[in-house]
């Protein structure tokens, strides 16, 4: 160990003695439990980006017939209706494309910041003109931060949350997506887009003034060899418990060792080539096409087609709209309360299992409708198949990938590494409900959710060998499991050759 790690080190236990030298369990309990509402008020800040994410996500389908049927003004063509829903979906692939970059240069906090002043610009874009050009340009800047936001969001609650408590902290932020959507469709139900618009914009305005009192992720300071900075975030955020002490020792020595060995260029490349982190990133890349192949974000953005085609006709579609809404935001706060107890492989594995196996079975169904085997579609069958759908999919391959983006990469890969995968999923989303309505057309409903179980299912299987778990484990034992599978390959084959000698 080097003269900097040892001085380093000494720092941090000075600092500890200081801090809980004379703490009394009583008082340890105590603090422990302040640094946790710490930890919660900021993702706090967050959530309420993410939540202007999902209002994104959801505020096409009450802008485009507000736009169709307002007075004085043209009809728009369907080609440029389409833009209107389809152009924040194409902004994602670019969001996410300067995300990793800004994420390590400007850092998770600062990032966020700036990402939330671009939100509410496009949001006061959107509700100051009703000149559909303006609006796409808002509909682009508020898809652009939504892509900017994904791998982002994730990266910055894993840094700053205790393990107890990051696998709630992340799942919270797939819950905001789904309330967001459900938000501004309630904004767009009682009031005109343009103040709806407005209203969307308070999450990201309120997000940016929590952020603005927070401390930068400590593992982005160390990152930059920021030690002293990194020793006091580290400590506001999760104390000076010895189990927290021992965290910070192992990233502080573990940054520093990195840092004096290579430059920035040669970290970066040589970091690239090693398992831990293109093993994590494999497994992202599969997990989030998993989640878009599985039809998720289908039926966001065709539910009223959907719901016509599963109620064999046009009544009450609306309302089952309102209630798929609620049922996917029940669901996902059911996820937090999981990930809290249970862990992620066994979440995984079971979510995967049913939301294939229900989306099968509700092409089977449909497929004898169509067939005239079964006369008329039977609303109870078809509804309650679909409802154990959205539960089953948005309690486990719905939000755990974005949890999990947050915790596999290391900290010198992360914003590469959360880029990249998330760049996948912005390419599948795009893809899946760009050919969705191609798909119904050609090979209908029962064919098109034949299609999506099956990924579904054959994505599961990928996952069962090769997911880890990381409930419980620091960033640090994470990246050390995946470093370690190399060191224990490489033994069973030197054990293999000592067989054959």
């Amino acid at each position: 160990m080097d003269r900097t790690s040892v001085s380093e080190l000494e720092k941090i236990n000075k600092s500890a003695v200081e801090n809980g030298s004379d703490v009394t369990k009583e008082n340890y309990y105590s603090k422990e439990n302040n640094h946790i509402r710490r930890q919660a008020f900021i993702v706090l800040g967050t959530f309420l980006l993410t939540l202007s994410a999902g209002a994104t996500a959801g505020f096409s389908a009450v802008l485009i017939p507000q736009l169709q049927h307002a007075k004085g003004h043209k009809k728009y063509s369907t080609e440029m209706v389409s833009w209107v829903a389809a152009i924040s979906s194409l902004a994602l692939l670019f969001g996410n494309m300067i995300s990793g970059y800004l994420m390590d240069r400007l850092g998770r906090r600062s990032s966020q910041m700036l990402l939330s002043l671009f939100y509410i610009g496009g949001w006061i874009t959107i509700a100051i003109t009703t000149n559909i050009h303006l609006i796409l340009v808002g509909r682009f800047i508020t898809g652009l931060c939504q892509g900017w936001l994904g791998p982002l969001g994730p990266v910055f609650v894993g840094e700053i949350s205790s393990p107890a408590y990051r696998g709630l902290f992340l799942a919270s932020l797939s819950l905001s997506i789904a309330f967001g959507v459900f938000m501004s469709h309630l904004f767009g139900t009682l009031l005109h887009w343009s103040h709806a618009s407005l209203l969307c914009g308070t999450f990201p305005l309120i997000g940016c003034i929590i952020l603005y009192y927070a401390p930068e992720s400590p593992a982005w300071f160390a990152s930059k060899n920021q030690i002293n900075k990194c020793i006091k975030s580290f400590q506001w955020y999760r104390g000076t418990s010895p189990s927290m002490k021992e965290e910070l020792d192992k990233m502080i020595l573990e940054h520093t060792k990195k840092v004096h060995k290579r430059s920035k260029i040669e970290t970066l490349k040589t970091n690239i080539s090693k398992p831990e982190f293109w093993k994590p990133l494999c497994i992202m890349l599969v997990f989030f096409a998993i989640t878009q192949l599985s039809g998720i974000n289908v039926f966001c953005a065709y539910t009223t087609e959907i719901m016509e085609v599963l109620l064999g006709s046009k009544t009450n579609t609306y309302a089952a709209m309102l209630g798929i809404d609620i049922l996917r935001c029940v669901a996902l706060l059911t996820a937090c309360i999981m990930l809290r107890r249970l862990g992620r492989r066994p979440i995984a594995i079971f979510s995967g299992t049913f939301t294939s196996l229900s989306l099968i079975i509700l092409s089977i169904y449909l497929y004898l409708v169509e067939a005239n085997v079964i006369k008329q579609v039977t609303p109870v069958i078809s509804l309650g198949l679909t409802a154990v759908y959205i539960v089953v999919s948005h309690i486990g391959i719905g939000p755990l990938p974005w949890n999990m983006v947050g915790e596999v990469f290391a900290s010198e890969t992360k914003g590469i590494g959360s880029g990249l995968s998330v760049m996948m999923t912005s390419v599948f989303f795009f893809g899946t409900v760009k050919t969705a309505p191609a798909m119904f057309k050609n090979i209908g409903h029962y064919g098109t959710y034949l299609f999506y179980g099956m990924s579904t299912l054959i994505g599961t299987i990928f996952l069962y060998f090769c997911l880890p778990e990381t409930k419980g484990k620091t960033l640090l034992q994470i990246e050390e499991r995946f470093r370690q599978e190399k060191k224990d390959n490489r033994n069973h084959l030197r054990f293999i050759n000592l067989i054959n000698l």
